[in-house]
Order: C-alpha cells, then sequence, then structure tokens
C-alpha cells in the first residue's frame, strides 16, 4: 500500500529565492510541515543564497537548518576551485565529509563556467572517488538551455562512469533527447518534479529499470502532494514504487532512509484514498481539460507522449476514479480541425459514457456562413459534442474576433462550454466575451499556471458568474488552489489534467492534497464540471 511506502525528496530547497510571488510559501517551518501533513519523510535540501548568490554564505546556512529539523539532508552549492573562492577539490570534499553533506548541485550557467577537464575535472574525480552525489539542473533558462548541455552531460558521464549525476528538472518535452543518454549512461539519474510525462514511470521502468528514477518534488514551489500522487497511481510493482519514492536517494546518498511518521490520521476521505494511490468512488470525477493523438501514436509534434491516444487517456483517468474525461484531439487544436474533429467523432462511439468531445474549428480556413453551420450541426447536434476549444498559439486570431462570432453565437445560443487558453491580450477578449456571450461558460485554462495567471484569472471570475478558474499546469504552483477557492470559493474552480501531454496523476494529487476542506475537493473534482454540463441544451437531446 502506498502508505507504506517512505518518501525522500531528492529536489527541495530552503531559504529566500529572488522572483518569490508575494503570496508564494518559503519558510522551513512550512516544508516540514507540509512534508509531514503529505507523508513525505525527508528531503534534500540546499539553500537559495548558495545557489544565487555563492556557496561560501548559503552552505553554512542549509547546515545550520538540517541540524534543527532531522528530516532534512543537506545538499551545498559548489563551484570551480581555480580562483580560491571554494577550497581545493579534496579539501572540500574533506569538508563535506566532516559536515555529514552527501550533494553537491552546480549551476553552470549562473555562475559562468565550464564543465569540462580544465575547468572542472578535478572536482569531479574528487567527488567520484569519495562517492558524493553530482547534482545539475536540465531546465531550460530563459535562452533555452539547461545548466549543462548534452554533450557536457555526455562528457562527464563517459569520463567519470562511478559518479553518480542527478538531473533537476528535466521536462516533459526531453524524453527523446533523454532516452538515448540514460540508456548509454546507468550513472545518470533524473527526478520526475517537472518531467510529469503520461505513463513515464511505467515507460522507464520498461526501457532501463528502475535504478535511475529518483522522486522530486521541488518544494516550495511546486505541490508536494502532486509529486506523490504520480509515484502512488502509477503502475509499479512495489520493488520499483519503493526504490523510486526513496530507496535511490538513500543508497545514492549512502544514508538509511528516514524514518516513518506515525500513521497519517485524516477525516478528509478524498486525501484519504490518495494517501494509498486508491482512486475516487463515492462520486462522479470528471476531467474537463484532456486531449488526445491520432489512434495509436505516441506523440505529437515535439512531445513524446507514451498511452496517448483516447482509449488510453480514458483508461489512465480511470485509476483515479475519473467518470468522463473532456477532452479535444490535439491533431485539431495544432494543425487540421477537421482530422481532429473526425478523430472526436469517432471517440464519441466509442467511449459514449466517458467521454464528452471539444469541437475544434480554425476561422483562418471557415468563410462561407453555410459552411460554419453545416459544421456546427455536424459536431453539436449530429455527434453530441458540447464544448468549445479555439486555440490562439495556434490559430493567431484573437477570441473575440468576428471571424469566431458563428461559433461563439451558436454557444451562447445552446449554453455550451469554452476552455480558453490564454492568449496575447487574454483579459480584454474574456471581458468582451463572457459580456458579449452570457450564457457560455468559459473554463480559464491553466490558472494555477502561475500566481499571476491566479490572479487575472481569479478577477474575472469575480466579474462574471459564466468564468471559471480550471487549474491545470505543469508548474501545480503551491497555495493557488487553496488561494482560488478562498477568493471565489471552492464553487468557481474546476480539475483538469491536460493528459497525456502530461500524466494526471500529479493534476490530481494538486487537489486531493491541496489544504481545503473534503466538501471543496468535490466541487473542484467534479461537481462544478457536472453543473457546467447540464447547462447544455442542444437540439434533439
Amino acid at each position: 500500500m502506498a502508505k507504506d511506502t517512505i518518501y525522500f525528496d531528492s529536489f527541495a530547497y530552503v531559504g529566500k529565492r529572488a522572483g518569490k510571488d508575494i503570496l508564494g510559501p518559503w519558510k522551513t517551518d512550512k516544508l516540514v510541515s507540509e512534508m509531514e501533513r503529505c507523508a513525505i519523510h525527508g528531503a534534500l535540501v540546499y539553500h537559495n543564497v548558495a545557489a544565487e548568490v555563492h556557496p561560501g554564505v548559503g552552505n553554512p546556512i542549509v547546515d545550520e537548518i538540517c541540524r534543527e529539523h532531522e528530516r532534512l539532508y543537506p545538499c551545498w552549492i559548489g563551484l570551480p576551485h581555480h580562483t580560491g573562492e571554494v577550497p581545493a577539490p579534496a579539501d572540500l570534499v574533506k569538508q563535506m565529509e566532516d559536515a555529514g553533506v552527501r550533494a553537491l548541485k552546480i549551476y553552470p550557467r549562473v555562475f559562468e563556467f565550464e564543465v569540462n577537464d580544465i575547468g572542472f575535472g578535478q572536482m569531479l574525480e574528487a567527488l567520484e572517488a569519495a562517492g558524493i552525489l553530482l547534482i545539475v539542473d536540465r531546465g531550460l533558462d530563459d535562452h533555452g538551455h539547461g545548466q549543462m548541455s548534452w554533450e557536457e552531460l555526455r562528457w562527464a558521464c563517459e569520463h567519470f562512469p562511478q559518479l553518480n549525476i542527478l538531473l533537476h528538472r528535466v521536462r516533459w518535452e526531453a524524453t527523446r533527447q533523454l532516452t538515448p543518454y540514460a540508456k548509454a549512461f546507468p550513472n545518470l539519474h533524473f527526478e520526475f518534479s517537472n518531467y510529469q510525462g503520461n505513463r513515464m514511470l511505467e515507460y522507464w521502468c520498461r526501457t532501463l529499470g528502475h535504478e535511475q528514477l529518483l522522486f522530486g518534488t521541488e518544494a516550495l514551489e511546486k505541490s508536494l502532494g502532486a509529486a506523490r500522487a504520480y509515484v502512488d497511481y502509477s503502475e509499479l510493482t512495489g520493488e520499483q514504487r519503493n526504490a523510486i519514492a526513496g530507496g535511490n536517494l538513500a543508497r545514492l546518498l549512502g544514508v538509511d532512509l528516514p524514518e516513518p511518521y506515525a500513521e497519517p490520521r485524516t477525516d478528509d476521505a478524498i486525501l484519504d484514498r490518495a494517501l494509498d494511490g486508491l482512486p475516487i468512488e463515492d462520486m462522479e470525477v470528471i476531467d474537463a481539460h484532456a486531449h488526445f493523438t491520432h489512434e495509436e501514436t505516441q506523440g505529437a509534434t515535439r512531445v513524446f507522449m507514451n498511452g496517448a491516444d483516447l482509449d488510453a487517456v480514458v483508461e489512465r483517468n480511470n485509476r483515479l476514479g475519473v467518470n468522463i474525461t473532456v477532452a479535444s484531439p490535439w491533431t485539431g487544436i495544432w494543425t487540421d480541425y477537421e482530422i481532429g474533429n473526425e478523430e472526436t467523432k469517432r471517440g464519441l462511439k466509442a467511449h459514449p459514457d466517458q467521454f464528452i468531445g471539444y469541437a475544434v474549428f480554425d476561422p483562418n480556413y471557415l468563410e462561407d456562413p453555410d459552411e460554419w453551420k453545416a459544421a456546427l450541426k455536424s459536431c453539436y447536434e449530429d455527434h453530441g459534442m458540447m464544448g468549445l476549444k479555439p486555440y490562439f498559439p495556434r490559430m493567431g486570431i484573437p477570441y473575440n474576433d468576428p471571424r469566431f462570432y458563428p461559433w461563439w453565437d451558436y454557444a451562447n445560443e445552446h449554453h455550451l462550454f469554452a476552455k480558453m487558453h490564454p492568449s496575447d491580450n487574454f483579459i480584454e477578449e474574456m471581458h468582451d466575451l463572457a459580456t458579449r456571450f452570457p450564457n457560455v461558460n468559459y473554463l480559464l485554462a491553466h490558472s494555477g499556471w502561475t500566481w499571476k495567471h491566479a490572479r487575472d484569472h481569479v478577477a474575472l471570475a469575480k466579474a462574471y458568474p459564466n468564468c471559471h478558474c480550471e487549474i491545470t499546469f505543469t508548474s501545480v504552483t503551491n497555495g493557488t488552489i487553496e488561494w482560488m477557492s478562498e477568493q471565489v470559493g471552492s464553487e468557481r474552480v474546476v480539475y483538469g489534467s491536460d493528459c497525456p501531454m502530461r500524466d494526471p496523476f500529479p493534476q490530481f494529487g494538486w487537489v486531493a492534497y491541496a489544504d481545503i476542506s473534503e466538501e471543496a475537493k468535490r466541487n473542484i473534482l467534479g461537481r462544478n464540471m457536472r453543473r457546467i454540463i447540464d447547462q447544455v441544451s442542444l437540439p434533439g437531446k
């Protein structure tokens, strides 16, 4: 059972950080209390001042914090020794061993050094000899670069085969690049806080085993429960789950696993099921934001999507207890709406009780009113689709452009719902649409993406009763669900997963572990979307 698994977090940090939103949590006591609430038993942590200013400032602080909190394990930030800013490699390793520090993280792009034989070779040699874990970010900066390039990683893995390397912040788009590297180098490891790809734990266990896979949360920036649910609900053996959740990190650090907490006690039935990795069975759960690829395909454009057609998406959602998946076709939103709508029609025939379709239209290809009329009738009246999925990033047309009016007029007449991805002038467009077409229910997609998105979407929801905050994004921003529920009421927040681009389990965990009432979770997970669906009034239905 998931409750018996020991969770040892490979990616957390403490201290102030640049760019933190005023509402974002950051204090160490909050991290420790969230770990206990989510039953995460230990965490490897570094200090943001060490990562953003200098190791000499931040490393001693993280040592002190970890002495005060037995469930926190220190990770230092490292630099090359040539300038004399840090001790020579052998001396640094000795200091780390004396302080009980078993991991070193580096930021080559932040601190402007190269990872090669001249710049960092001596340090890597010393770390390898001492069995110290090396950690580096693969998340992309503003220029599209990770802290180490793939070629730098290849060099380090090849020249120091006994040096264990852990990648933080690998993104879900990285699979096509990561797969050959992970296969070639068993000393290369990665965690999944940002790498929430669909069915990827299962994929990697099949592809290379579980020894290179680690549990990570990126706390407190991200929801701890989201990361936990990704492991708990995945189709893993007990051995795989225990290793990924904590055993692999303990082995790499050369430490014992943290002690378990006392048996978690909760009067929240949703959280209780999540802690055991069990589906919700006593209510209707609706995923309001999903996609699917062409039948039996394994991806689309830049993303490898493991198990991504509609059959696989519905099956994956069933593990959570999702009764209805409301989805749009990837092909339709990305390039060809006609192919996409045909895929949706086939899906409605195959899954009439578990699938509701979003229709997709691109006004760049629809000009004739009769053509609009026929297309709308086919999707909505003949095949029972209920939603609209305009998509500005690919269509390039403002949502309130008159070219969309035939669609909006029809939706307003029949009380349909629309999933609205942010656009260049999203707030202005939504003010116009919510007023002009008041019978349409607008799901403001990715409301939990950042605190700014949360604020903007909450303001719209407060102004218009037909605007609702749909949560999903890989960022699983810690605290946004609680804040949105407080600001507009949990009755105006809607669950969606955005699968299969990302796995639905972390998005579900984001809600299940949110620090809100059980009734609020039930609203978000299904009741609110059911109310929106029930308002739809298609002719003849």
